[in-house]
């Protein structure tokens, strides 16, 4: 299991931990989770547990409502305040003063309809969503994260992409020539470490399924994915939303991280533009494919429905896959690495199974925790 942290935010000595969670705290009324953090929910109270226990420096969680153009409407404090940095639960708190919440293209109608009520269904939005913000992911931090500096393509056009993939035929002109490719959003934010700036590459991909022969869902992945690729490959037809164009310069260390809906092996995405990622020249190579790949003791005994070939121990799902990445650039010393998945005889094995030792999703989430240390002495 991870060793636990000095919580001293101003120490230069030791790797910075970034981590990714999808938490699933996301529901089909805007207000359902500030309701549900309110009245104390335990699932959240496990989730906050898991955190705790892993304490990441740097932390990107995924599937947490908040307003659809970006900001706290109050839940991420809350969440802060009232389960991660109080006296109770299990393991101590711990603090992030600095926290990210980019707006999301989820639930954000892609046209308005001409009655007064513009009831949308999630078909009709940019990304698929019951309400603007639905799926939102946050950036959690225990450095400086340099607000002036952080760049989306939360705006950028599918079809501006060269080469893009959207079905041919499938949406009607306008729409073709307004879908945004994000289906959240594309961000790189930097953070101020100690020891200096790196920049957090976040996104939630929308997954591969849920479509019909057109294949459209599968398509809009793996564009997604390349998207990731093109933003670290300084691609030059890239616009962010700010105009400037461009991605990341050669000489910036960067870290990826978010549930990506797609495995280098299994499940229904695009293992070829994932691998492509995994692969990349500037991409870590220790972390995306070879000897600290995040791993755990408690996935190897998990069982699944559905026969996998990837190896076990790097499962980040309930379902046997792989979804839940950190990639640290090639700049970055990768020191450890793990996914909180532990086993029957490991602490905290409590934070996500039942009494009967059964893993369920509702005990806190589908997903583990990702983690990776990294030294930043470059």
């Amino acid at each position: 299991m991870p060793s636990v942290h000095q919580d001293d935010a101003t120490t230069l000595s030791g790797p910075v931990r970034f981590a990714q969670f999808n938490v699933a705290m996301s529901y089909d009324g805007p207000g359902e989770l500030a309701r549900l953090l309110a009245e104390g929910t335990p699932r959240f109270h496990r989730l906050a547990g898991i955190i705790r226990h892993v304490r990441p420096d740097v932390l990107l969680l995924c599937e947490f409502d908040h307003p659809g153009e970006g900001g706290d409407s109050g839940t991420v404090r809350t969440f802060l305040r009232d389960y991660l940095n109080n006296e109770f639960g299990e393991g101590e708190p711990i603090d992030f003063p600095h926290m990210y919440c980019p707006p999301s293209n989820t639930g954000l109608p892609i046209y308005k309809h001409s009655d007064a009520s513009n009831v949308i269904s999630p078909e009709e939005a940019h990304g698929f969503g019951l309400h603007h913000g639905q799926y939102g992911f946050i950036l959690l931090s225990r450095y400086p994260i340099l607000f002036d500096d952080i760049r989306s393509w939360q705006q950028f056009p599918w079809h501006k992409m060269p080469g893009n993939r959207m079905p041919e035929g499938f949406y009607d002109g306008s729409t073709e020539q307004t879908l945004r490719l994000s289906s959240k959003n594309h961000v790189c934010v930097p953070v101020e470490t100690p020891k200096g700036v790196v920049s957090v590459v976040a996104c939630h991909p929308t997954p591969p399924v849920f479509d019909g022969p057109e294949k459209r869902n599968y398509h809009r992945n793996a564009d997604e994915l390349r998207l990731i690729t093109d933003i670290i490959d300084d691609a030059d037809y890239l616009e962010d939303d700010a105009g400037s164009f461009g991605g990341i310069k050669n000489s910036n260390p960067f870290v990826v991280i978010g549930d990506l809906n797609c495995t280098p092996v299994d499940g229904d995405g695009d293992h070829t533009e994932l691998r492509k990622l995994l692969s990349h020249p500037k991409i870590n190579k220790t972390a995306a494919l070879g000897k600290l790949v995040p791993t755990s003791a408690g996935a190897r005994s998990h069982r699944v429905f559905q026969y996998r070939y990837d190896t076990s121990n790097t499962w980040t799902h309930n379902s046997g896959l792989r979804l839940d990445y950190v990639l640290p650039s090639s700049h970055l010393l990768v020191t450890s690495s793990g996914v909180f998945w532990p086993s029957s005889t490991e602490a905290g094995r409590s934070l996500i199974a039942d009494s009967q030792d059964r893993i369920k999703a509702n005990i806190s989430s589908d997903h583990r925790l990702v983690w990776v240390d990294c030294d930043i002495n470059m």
